[in-house]
């Protein structure tokens, strides 16, 4: 995760507030509730591309492509090629920002939530890289940097999930290696956004099933040939994350699918540092401090937009 802050805003109404409150949740939304119809378009044939652009440019990733990546090629493409259906929920960059208020925030008359998300690392399943953070990749540089990073972080940082300490690594990525590289096309899809959307500087949450479902359908096997390898209880973090579970809402005026990330066990931990009132919201910030406060959130700075509107 390269981010120069750890602080970054969600815009949003006074209804989801309250909700993101009382539940001590985050709504992650399906990307077909998102504004961009070209959400999760980067294919197969992008990222090779991409992929032997960088190979031709690094040692290592040169290594992954050509020992990895092309002799499991069919075997990348089954991984990789099933529908993808990912959960997302969005922050920005920009604090006490026009253009975020009037398209998230009830037309200016709702909230925006400063989140330190790095209280989120200390939720293992978000830590085990199963919900990935990230800013979305708006230009072709930044696909180049956040993949060769991408790459290179989950083979040499193998051992983040399950200790593989004792594999050797050109053992393990000619082993394994193209069960890493599909997860990492995968997120490439839902962090890739048209240039057109640059100026909200998103920061995304973003959780896919399906990956979840491969990496846990691995575990018999790989619990099977390393026998002398501790594996985490999956299942259990995978329920204490709330994430299991499919559920539903009424986003615009549509029945969406959506799940939940639980975030109680950070709640008393500076999660959320501030809410700002929009430029035209009405609400009353005793109230709105009445009710943090008797919902646990003690030292949450209560601000008012300094943008003026008629």
């Amino acid at each position: 995760m390269e981010l120069s802050s750890l602080i970054f805003y969600h815009y949003t109404s006074i209804s989801s507030l309250y909700e993101i409150v009382r539940n001590k949740s985050l709504l992650l939304s399906g990307v077909e509730s998102l504004n961009d119809i070209e959400e999760a378009s980067y294919s197969i044939t992008d990222f090779e591309n991409d992929f032997k652009t960088l190979s031709s440019e690094d040692d290592f990733i040169k290594f992954l492509y050509e020992q990895a990546y092309l002799p499991h090629k069919k075997d990348f493409e089954e991984l990789a090629t099933p529908k993808i259906n990912p959960f997302v929920f969005s922050l920005s960059e920009r604090y006490d920002n026009l253009a975020h208020w009037d398209r998230y925030a009830d037309s200016r008359c709702g909230v925006c939530i400063g989140f330190d998300i790095s209280k989120l690392l200390l939720i293992p399943f978000v830590a085990m890289r199963f919900v990935q953070i990230n800013p979305i990749i708006y230009t072709n540089e930044q696909r180049l940097d956040y993949l060769g990073n991408d790459l290179i972080e989950k083979f040499k940082n193998r051992n983040k999930i399950i200790d593989f300490s004792e594999i050797p690594l050109d053992l393990f990525c000619k082993d394994m290696g193209y069960t890493l590289i599909s997860d990492s096309y995968r997120q490439m899809k839902y962090f890739v956004k048209n240039n057109f959307w640059k100026d909200e500087g998103e920061v995304r949450l973003a959780y896919e099933d399906t990956l979840t479902k491969d990496t846990f359908s691995k575990m018999p096997h790989l619990q099977e040939v390393y026998k002398n390898i501790p594996f985490p209880d999956f299942d259990k973090l995978f329920k204490d994350s709330g994430l299991d579970k499919l559920n539903f809402k009424l986003i615009n005026s549509r029945i969406r699918s959506c799940r939940f990330l639980d975030i109680s066990s950070i709640w008393n931990k500076g999660i959320i540092t501030e809410v700002m009132l929009g430029p035209k919201c009405e609400q009353n910030k005793r109230d709105l401090e009445l009710f943090l406060k008797s919902s646990g959130l003690e030292d949450v700075k209560i601000s008012e937009s300094k943008i003026k509107i008629r």
